[in-house]
This record gives structure tokens, C-alpha cells and sequence, in this order.
């Protein structure tokens, strides 16, 4: 076999070189799939936490953590017309204090909160408030939560048609339970930050408002449990305002209104008002009166309002969520409104590599 000669063999390199990659052939550039991937998330986050900076100042740290106190509260308003005649009764909770914690990663966040009269009874003697679950997603763009609570068996009535409330008005026999979801667009969302006004991970410095259009479900169980009544003023009530059960499903669109005012540095207020207009079934329980399954148009409202200071690494506040769900048919209806206040106090950590300082 004859050696190639060092000039030889320099072209023959020379040629393999040139020669293309199955990836650069037709002059097309090489595939990079990490490049790709890079790229398109960058693509994504930019559609969906994209804004004006002189109006909000973005989230610069990966995490948020915090803890917040919690006062929750629940009113009932019954009604019934029998015989052209009304009659109503209104019960409201207790208000349990709760703690609970949250942690955000980016704009994903879970939260739980542990109602501190129940920690440490048993389930026989707690009021039944134990917990409350939220799941959420905080985007500039596009807002999501996913919640669950229930609300305990303690609760005081206030009012009843035809009965005079002395004495004890305590009943430990109502309990309610609720799994909801909704979802909203924002549309001015590169001068208005939800995440600021209530998820705490970025900062409103210009005043700003913005119109919300979404969807919404919400399925509610309410009990009561008749044999806890007292018995002065279970003789006194109108059989006609009792029953055993009452469930809904909701099914919602809704358009509302958010509006954020910063009116010092680092501190904002806001408040948001998200009526629902939707389809709803639902569905009463009773020994003593055969109401029936109504499917009807639903008509719901969703609160919410709060004040922050936040220097994008610490923030400390108050929010208040106010909702408002109402079952109606011919003869009998029933408005459950809850509500939660919220002292907060967070930090964010682990700052984004584009907002630290180059040396």
C-alpha cells in the first residue's frame, strides 16, 4: 500500500472538512435541540410575564415564601315562601383564627392554612374548619386558581322570622364544603400586575386598570343537621326554612374590573370586582318538603381588594376575598356569602441571574 504523500493527504482533509453535516446540508444551520428549548420558553415567558417596566417591576427571585394569619367568616341567608307568606332565618360562623403558609415558584404557587382552634382535638371535638387548600398560577397575561375548604359546624343564628332569640343562640350543626376553579385573562396586562396585588411577586409603580374576562366552576355542599337545634328554638322555626342538604354547581363566565393605585413607593393598593353571570344545577334535601332538582341561571360575585408594601424582596399586607353564591327556586333560597382577611408577611430568595450585580 503506497503512503500518501503530506500534500496528498492535506487535501484529502481538507475535503472531509468541507464535506457537510447531515444538519448543515442544503444551508440549512446545525440543530441544537438545548438552543431550541432555550429559546421557546424564553418565547413563552416573555407571552406570558411580559410587561412595560416604567408601570411594574417584575419578580427578580425564583422563590416566594410566606405566612399569614387568617380570619374566616361565613353567613347563611334562608328563605321561604309558603302560602304568600315569607319567612326567613340568617346564621354566620364563627370567626377562627387560622395560619397558614404559602411558596411560589415563579408563577406557581400552593398554599394551606390549619385553623388553630382544631390543631391537637380529635376530629370529634374540632370545629371542623380545619383546612384550606389553593392552588394558583400568577401570570402578567393569565391568572388560575384551584381552591378547597370547608367550613366548620360552628355558627350562631342571628335572625329568625316569628322566633326571639334569647339566650343561646349557638348551633354546631351547619357544615359547608367547596372545591372551585377559575381562570381569567387580563388584557392590559403589560401596565397592570395581578401577581402585585395579590400574589406578592412583582411590584406596581404607575397606577394602573385593566378589564378581566374568564371562566369559573364551583361545585358547594351545605348541611344542616336539624338534631343539633336547640330544642326552644327548634320548636319555634318554621319547618318550611329547615332542610337537609343543599348542593350547587356552578358553570361561569365572567367580566370584571381590577385596579391597581400605587399611592407611595413600594406601597399599593388595589381592588378588583369580578361578577359572574353562568348555568347552574342544584339540588335540595328535606324529610319534610319535596323540593326539586332546578336547573337555572346563576348570578355570583367574586371580591377582592387588598394593600401591600413590597421592596421586591420583603412585603407585608392585607387581603380581603369576598364571595357571594345564591341558590333560588319557586319556594325556598339560600345565599351563602364567605369571606377571609389576611395578615401577610413574605420574602422572596434566590435571586434570577439577570437581576444580580456583575462584578
Amino acid at each position: 500500500m503506497t503512503a500518501l504523500s503530506a500534500s496528498a493527504w492535506g487535501q484529502a482533509t481538507d475535503s472531509i472538512a468541507a464535506w457537510p453535516s447531515l444538519t448543515e446540508q442544503n444551508g440549512k444551520k446545525p440543530f441544537k435541540p438545548l438552543t431550541w428549548a432555550i429559546n421557546t420558553m424564553d418565547k413563552i415567558t416573555e407571552f406570558l410575564q411580559g410587561c412595560d417596566t416604567t408601570y411594574i417591576t417584575p419578580q427578580k427571585y425564583e422563590f416566594t415564601t410566606q405566612a399569614e394569619l387568617s380570619y374566616f367568616h361565613d353567613y347563611y341567608y334562608m328563605s321561604s315562601t309558603f302560602s304568600n307568606e315569607r319567612k326567613n332565618m340568617t346564621l354566620q360562623s364563627g370567626n377562627p383564627l387560622s395560619i397558614g403558609a404559602y411558596i411560589y415558584w415563579g408563577p406557581f404557587g400552593f398554599g394551606h392554612s390549619w385553623n388553630l382552634e382544631d390543631i391537637g382535638k380529635s376530629s370529634s371535638q374540632s370545629n371542623g374548619n380545619g383546612y384550606r387548600n389553593v392552588f394558583m398560577l400568577n401570570t402578567a397575561r393569565i391568572i388560575a386558581e384551584v381552591y378547597t375548604f370547608r367550613s366548620g359546624k360552628s355558627a350562631e343564628f342571628t335572625n329568625i322570622t316569628g322566633v326571639k332569640l334569647d339566650g343561646d343562640t349557638h348551633f354546631s350543626g351547619l357544615r359547608s364544603r367547596c372545591f372551585g376553579f377559575n381562570a381569567h385573562y387580563i388584557f392590559n396586562n403589560r401596565h397592570y400586575s395581578w401577581p402585585a396585588a395579590f400574589g406578592e411577586n412583582a411590584v406596581q409603580r404607575k397606577a394602573a386598570g385593566t378589564f378581566m374576562a374568564g371562566v369559573s366552576y364551583n361545585d358547594m355542599d351545605v348541611n344542616f343537621d336539624k338534631d343539633m337545634l336547640d330544642p326552644g328554638i327548634a320548636a319555634q322555626i318554621d319547618t318550611t326554612l329547615l332542610f337537609d342538604k343543599v348542593n350547587y354547581t356552578d358553570y361561569g363566565i365572567s367580566l370584571g374590573y381590577s385596579y391597581n393605585w400605587p399611592f407611595a413607593k413600594n406601597c399599593l393598593l388595589a381592588v378588583s370586582v369580578i361578577p359572574t353571570l353562568g348555568y347552574r344545577k342544584s339540588n335540595v334535601l328535606s324529610n319534610d318538603y319535596d323540593y326539586s332538582v332546578l336547573d337555572q341561571i346563576s348570578s355570583d360575585l367574586f371580591f377582592r381588594t387588598s394593600l401591600f408594601w413590597n421592596n421586591t424582596k420583603y412585603f407585608s399586607g392585607l387581603v380581603l376575598d369576598l364571595h357571594t353564591y345564591s341558590y333560588r327556586e319557586e319556594k325556598f333560597g339560600l345565599t351563602n356569602t364567605y369571606g377571609t382577611l389576611k395578615f401577610i408577611l413574605g420574602f422572596n430568595f434566590l435571586k434570577k441571574a439577570k437581576y444580580k450585580t456583575r462584578k
